[in-house]
């Protein structure tokens, strides 16, 4: 979206990163519980809470869904885009301005029924690991040195997991038993091991007001403490079950 604007005012808002006179684009993948569309509307965890830290602070931003590497990619070069829920690391902490915490997900690696459980992560290194194309667990684990093949939908793994194509599946909870439901095959692929997890948050491009950025995340602080963070995670608590 772009503001019409005076040519002065236009450049005093470039250098405040133009916190409210231009909408705040905030761009996510369908991931449910966290992000996801429900009639007509974007909703979850992350996204009502972010819509109400934006409401305790004036402004109205926009939401699209897309997929995850152009939703990322999005916020990374232009200006006024934020991507949720993406999760912070060292890698990450560079590129954005975060506003957050505004979730959490755990870290799963996923076998078939009859696979050998292993005992620790290390157990699987050189062995084919199914992951999703831009996720920080592909990340994370393409970093520790193990072979992960990408795909650049998650939804794909559980297949190529039950045809060999993958020895393990990498993913969370919330991702992996909805794949799992709506393929039914959630005896035939189960967890192996939990190794990790990550606090998810609105990555903003570095054009993002700071003041806008520190008032967000006071809004999402104060909403930690009045108990609006637990009431919106409530509402979801089933769909985070395994």
């Amino acid at each position: 979206m772009h503001c019409r604007m005076p040519l002065l005012l236009a450049a005093v808002l470039q250098l405040l990163g133009c916190s409210a006179a231009c909408a705040w684009q905030l761009v996510t993948e369908e991931n449910p519980p966290y992000n996801m569309r429900q009639d007509g509307r974007v909703v979850g965890i992350s996204t009502d809470k972010l819509l109400e830290a934006f409401q305790r602070v004036g402004v109205k931003p926009d939401i699209q869904i897309m997929p995850w590497a152009r939703a990322y990619q999005s916020a990374l070069t232009r200006s006024n885009h934020c991507v949720f829920s993406t999760a912070r690391n060292t890698d990450r902490e560079p590129l954005f301005k975060w506003i957050g915490p505004i979730a959490e997900a755990e870290w799963v690696l996923y076998k078939t029924a009859d696979a050998a459980v292993p005992a620790r992560l290390d157990d699987v290194r050189g062995q084919v690991i199914g992951g999703y194309l831009e996720d920080v667990i592909t990340k994370w684990l393409l970093a520790q040195g193990y072979h992960v093949e990408a795909a650049t939908s998650d939804a794909v793994n559980p297949r190529k997991l039950i045809a060999g194509r993958i020895d393990f599946w990498a993913s969370t909870p919330a991702r992996a038993s909805r794949f799992l439901a709506a393929g039914n095959l959630a005896s035939a692929i189960v967890p192996a091991l939990s190794f990790g997890r990550s606090q998810l948050y609105l990555a903003c491009h570095p054009s993002a007001s700071d003041a806008m950025v520190r008032r967000l995340n006071d809004a999402l602080r104060d909403m930690g403490k009045d108990g609006t963070s637990a009431r919106i995670e409530a509402r979801y608590a089933n769909r985070l079950k395994p």
